[in-house]
């Protein structure tokens, strides 16, 4: 056992199985605490599927902008938009509820939309990880993430980030080129498109990015302690685009660039 597994404090808040996705997971709500670093506290939704062991987790001080999940997400938001800052984003899949909280956190003036298929989710959510302060800036809807995004008014958003799974599985239709062309068009004027790609090699992202013909200003996969995520962004400014893919290499890698 070590010294850490010794001195923390595991307490389960709840548990509940989710229905509506089909994927008949049990999940529980834990929080853990550190008694000798206080402001690291955490609450997770987790769950062990066989082997998979997966977590949605934020740190209960509001006094932290980012997040324990996606450090690296959180790092190419921050090098894209520098000090123009995020007015309006949308998180598609929400679970705790992370990068919104990061996004408010971070961003005075954010907007947030989430959008949650799991109605069961959305309850745990708003018990457990949306705080009083996300309330006045954060809405979150029950809904399809591939509908809502067809139907939502076209050039909205400066940043979308979409983490969509069911269970420990990507969601493969955010893969499609219709699901890519309704980002852009919902994109606004130098926007960002954030894809979780937890799960996906490195290859496999690689050949989708080559397989596009939709028309982002720049695409690229991005590594993280084999970790990848895909960013595809509208961005005119050659400069502004120089000045991204120069402050994101000190915290990550681009593997590919399009």
């Amino acid at each position: 056992m070590s010294i850490l597994s010794s001195i923390e404090n595991k307490i389960i808040v709840e548990s509940f199985t989710d229905k509506e996705t089909g994927a008949g997971v049990k999940f529980v709500v834990v929080d853990y605490k550190y008694p000798f670093c206080k402001k690291n506290n955490i609450r997770r939704i987790e769950f062990q599927n066989g082997e998979s062991y997966l977590y949605s987790s934020v740190y209960l001080s509001e006094k932290r902008d980012f997040q324990p999940m996606y450090p690296c997400a959180q790092r190419m938001i921050d090098c894209f938009f520098d000090k123009s800052g995020v007015d309006d984003a949308l998180v598609l899949g929400c679970a705790g509820c992370t990068f919104p909280r990061f996004l408010i956190n971070r961003y005075a003036d954010c907007e947030v939309t989430g959008v949650e298929y799991s109605s069961q989710i959305i309850e745990i959510a708003k018990k457990y990880f949306i705080t009083d302060k996300m309330k006045s800036r954060f809405e979150i809807v029950n809904d399809d993430a591939f509908m809502y995004i067809k139907e939502v008014p076209e050039r909205r958003f400066d940043l979308v980030f979409v983490d969509i799974f069911v269970a420990e599985k990507i969601h493969s239709s955010i893969f499609s080129e219709s699901f890519i062309s309704d980002l852009y068009r919902i994109c606004g004027e130098n926007s960002m498109a954030v894809f979780n790609l937890f799960g996906v090699g490195e290859g496999k992202a690689q050949r989708f990015v080559e397989s596009l013909d939709v028309p982002f200003d720049n695409m690229y996969v991005i590594e993280d302690y084999r970790k990848f995520f895909l960013a595809l962004t509208k961005c005119k400014d050659i400069s502004r685009t120089e000045r991204f893919e120069k402050k994101i290499t000190h915290y990550a890698d681009i593997r590919f660039k399009k």
